[in-house]
């Protein structure tokens, strides 16, 4: 089995503009929001 490498089926190798950011710790930032445990959820782990 061959596997072929194609410009627009690769994940992850786009640059920060590309993706809409100016710089990886924006791209974190807005990851960090996305993965952030909502307060409702929160309560109920403590």
């Amino acid at each position: 089995m061959e596997i072929t490498l194609k410009g627009d089926t690769l994940l992850g190798l786009d640059s920060y503009d590309d993706l809409g950011f100016n710089s990886e710790e924006e791209l974190e930032l807005e990851i960090s929001k996305l993965i952030k445990i909502r307060p409702e959820f929160e309560n109920n782990l403590n």
